[in-house]
């Protein structure tokens, strides 16, 4: 009897000790998930605190805050940062994978998911440090043990601000432990990478936005925004406001980087419409889910036809439904419901926006990326009628990630112009170079224009655009129709 005791206490303890288990074993989506590449950005007290965790909605908590407190807008619904580290990722697991070892997780995955892409890479021999006048690495040779090295080179200009360095270039070497294995491992003994490791482990502070953040903020539309209030939520339910006939509203893909496509909006109301003192509204997900809500003091902008106001979304990609409300006086004017599915840019190849041709361009130098309508900053407003004389001029903009580059290492990008009346092309194509500028990383912008002098009179005309990269051969093409009057 005492026997039975015992084991029935023994199975009792067991069983208690089972559960516990079982209740502090995370599911396999988050069990590895420090030991893959987001766990780079972990700090030191981060890394502490996700060793507590211990059930999955604790751990959902955790990453949801997590990429939070490094969000640039805290309150956006959309992150730019984890998107570019998303895609670090895919292209990491692409081009450093060797055997069965992921990319991401290899020494140059993980330099390449924290600092970015180099600004130069040399393939050859063992080396010592290429910095110096009489270093240059054995490009090409091989060393006969050990295989080939890889040396990455990076410009402190390059690196994002927050990182602490003060030299002219940083050195990373990795070297292959067996010739063709292709496993290119970094020497943390090396006096050249030194510096380099210093700056990875500065990494997960520096991109440390908001360590502040205790908890994850409702998400706002619009960045400077601040959450709509419910009674003026229900403003976009007002299918009667007076100007929801009268209103022209050009809804656009924009750009906000190498990755990100905000969505864009240009609401523009005829001249004797009150002029808007606020903008309102939602944004909801495929399923009807609100992802976040937005009210903001609206900016006036002279448009084509009346008083124009512009609206910049950062939302990830997929479908939205966006919900709009111009009130003037506490009074609805107009109300619009827009259906958008945004596509990213795609991580390879040379890619092209859309061409977008404006009556004006306005400089606004401290305007931040993917401001609506911003191209390196300049402001356009986009044509909304056809309406024209000999006295305006269109102006054509547009953004190219990664342009392709000739021989000489440069960029070879045309504007082809073609007038129509009738169906008819009037003489020969106009082609005019365009210079592509910088705006950060792969992501470079143009901008020109084309005075309406030229026609020869007045009547109605298709004015074509093609802006064309000579090198890949890549293009985008728009019209927009010309009502000319005398």
């Amino acid at each position: 009897m005492r026997h039975w005791k015992l084991s029935f206490l023994f199975i009792f303890v067991l069983a208690i000790l089972c559960g516990t288990l079982a209740e502090a074993q995370l599911s396999g989506e988050y069990a590895d998930w420090a030991d893959g590449p987001d766990g780079y950005l972990l700090t030191k007290k981060e890394n502490k605190a996700w060793k507590k965790i211990k059930t999955d909605a604790a751990a959902e908590q955790f990453i949801e805050l997590f990429w939070a407190q490094r969000n640039p807008d805290a309150t956006s619904s959309f992150n730019p940062f984890k998107a570019e580290y998303e895609q670090r990722i895919r292209v990491a697991d692409e081009n450093f994978s060797f055997k069965n070892h992921r990319g991401a997780l290899t020494d140059r995955g993980k330099v390449f998911l924290l600092l970015g892409p180099p600004a130069n890479i040399q393939r050859g021999g063992v080396a010592q440090d290429p910095r110096g006048t009489n270093a240059a690495p054995n490009v090409g040779g091989l060393d006969a043990d050990t295989g080939s090295a890889e040396y990455w080179m990076y410009s402190p200009k390059s690196l994002p601000e927050g990182f602490d360095y003060s030299g002219n270039q940083i050195v990373f070497i990795f070297q292959e432990s067996r010739l063709g294995l292709g496993d290119f491992t970094l020497d943390r003994s090396k006096r050249e990478n030194m510096t380099g490791m210093q700056l990875l482990r500065q990494a997960p502070e520096v991109y440390l936005r908001h360590p502040d953040l205790k908890e994850v903020p409702k998400p706002i539309s619009i960045a400077g925004a601040k959450a709509a209030q419910p009674a003026h939520l229900e403003w976009l339910e007002d299918s009667s406001a007076p100007y929801n006939d009268s209103a022209t509203v050009l809804v656009e893909e924009g750009v906000q980087d190498e990755t990100s496509r905000p969505l864009w909006v240009h609401i523009e109301l005829p001249s004797e419409a009150p002029t808007l003192d606020l903008l309102v509204g939602e944004v909801k997900s495929a399923n009807g889910e609100v992802q976040s809500t937005f009210e903001i003091e609206p900016k006036p902008l002279t448009g084509q036809t009346g008083t124009a106001y512009q609206l910049g979304f950062s939302l990830a990609p997929g479908a939205h439904t966006v919900q709009i409300a111009g009130a003037a006086g506490g009074a609805p004017q107009v109300t619009e419901t827009i259906d958008a599915d945004l596509e990213p840019i795609p991580d390879k190849g040379t890619w092209m926006s859309p061409i977008w041709i404006g009556i004006s361009a306005q400089m606004e130098p401290e305007a931040a990326l993917g401001t609506p309508f911003d191209f390196g900053g300049w402001r356009v407003i986009p044509v909304t009628s056809s309406a024209f004389t000999k006295g305006n001029e269109l102006v054509y903009f547009g953004f190219v990630v990664r342009p392709g580059v000739d021989e000489a290492g440069q960029s070879k990008l045309k504007a082809q112009l073609r007038v129509f009346r009738d169906g008819t092309q009037l003489g020969k194509a106009l082609s005019v170079p365009l210079q592509p500028s910088q705006i950060v990383g792969q992501l470079y912008m143009y901008g020109n224009s084309v005075a309406l002098q030229g026609l020869p009179e007045a009547g109605k005309y298709e004015i074509v655009f093609k802006v064309i990269d000579e090198v890949t051969d890549t293009s985008q093409e728009r019209s927009v129709p010309v009502d000319l009057a005398d």
